[in-house]
């Protein structure tokens, strides 16, 4: 079975440290989810870390509670952050790198999934370019305004 990836960016106006500590706080991910996300299992305030657990529950087309399993494989605390979601037979990874970006932080969201087979398969590029592109672009869009404000604020 072949895998799509879907790459979205944003830059933010914050340190990468203050940019990963809201990232890596996987319980507030819903916060920033462009669609109904709720996540369950995970500590709110406590940073993840590789072998964290916790269960989401989120919107798919045709599913507007879907559960996934998921697990961070990767937390190295500035830069990087890996999850991967499993539903069933289904595995899809999260890569998040934040990097320095002038006086602020650039965060890029990697995610690669299968492709589907049979006729979901055939209309997945479609899928992609209407409805998880402009997901992750907006969803990016969400996190960099609650970072900003949330640090504003402080």
């Amino acid at each position: 079975m072949s895998r799509v990836q879907v790459v979205a960016s944003v830059e933010v106006d914050r340190t990468p440290a203050e940019v990963f500590a809201y990232l890596a706080d996987v319980a507030r991910h819903g916060e920033w989810s462009p669609r109904p996300l709720r996540v369950e299992g995970a500590t709110p305030g406590a940073p993840a870390a590789e072998g964290t657990r916790f269960t989401s529950y989120g919107w798919i087309p045709g599913d507007a509670d879907h559960r996934n399993e998921v697990e961070v494989t990767r937390a190295e605390a500035p830069t990087r952050l890996r999850l991967r979601s499993t539903d069933g037979p289904v595995v899809c990874h999260n890569d998040f790198t934040v990097t320095p970006q002038g006086r602020g932080s650039r965060v890029e969201r990697v995610m690669e999934m299968p492709r589907p087979a049979g006729f979901v398969g055939f209309v997945f590029p479609v899928i992609v370019r209407l409805v998880i592109r402009p997901d992750l672009a907006k969803g990016l869009r969400m996190l960099k305004a609650r970072v900003e404000t949330a640090s504003a604020a402080a």
